[in-house]
């Protein structure tokens, strides 16, 4: 008698705990999936600021050593000229330029020196980073502001890096 009484005892344990194994696995899923893009997004973020930053350090180093700078246009979109000496006993003689700007490349506005096969910035398929502002602006004589923004195509964040560099004085 006892056996007949307890028969549909597992039955009934299964039915009820099948839903909530079922709603635990899905639960755990769902987290794991929310782990991962939540560091796919900070992946991406990190590798904005990389950039910017490492773009914005040589912008700024060139600006040091500059002695003049011009802000124009290249092809419609922002750019800044650097006007160097070869060496400082040629600052008489010698000069080159140095350009920067913002060149567009499937879809994507990359900072660019020299051609537009040498970018700075949005090399990374991971986490595309697109130039949205690049500017320069004389604050006063031989102080320049440079503005560097950078905005990531996966989570859609901007990130912004102003300096100001003091070029050297003019020999001419």
């Amino acid at each position: 008698m006892k056996g007949s009484r307890e028969a549909g005892t597992v039955l009934l344990d299964m039915l009820v705990s099948l839903p909530v194994l079922v709603f635990l696995l899905a639960a755990m899923g769902a987290m794991v999936v929310m782990v991962f893009r939540a560091a796919f997004f900070l992946i991406a973020d990190s590798e904005l600021h990389q950039e910017v930053q490492m773009a914005m350090r040589q912008v700024a180093a060139e600006a040091r050593i500059s002695y003049r700078v011009r802000s124009q246009r290249h092809n419609g979109r922002p750019s800044i000229i650097f006007y160097q000496y070869c060496s400082p006993d040629e600052s008489l003689t010698g000069t080159f330029q140095v350009q920067y700007w913002v060149h567009r490349v499937n879809k994507v506005d990359k900072l660019v020196w020299r051609d537009a096969t040498w970018p700075l910035t949005g090399n990374n398929s991971l986490a595309g980073v697109d130039i949205t502002e690049f500017s320069c602006t004389e604050l006063a004589p031989r102080l320049q502001e440079i503005r560097l923004t950078g905005r990531s195509k996966v989570t859609g964040h901007s990130y912004t890096l102003a300096v100001a560099v003091y070029g050297p004085e003019r020999s001419d």
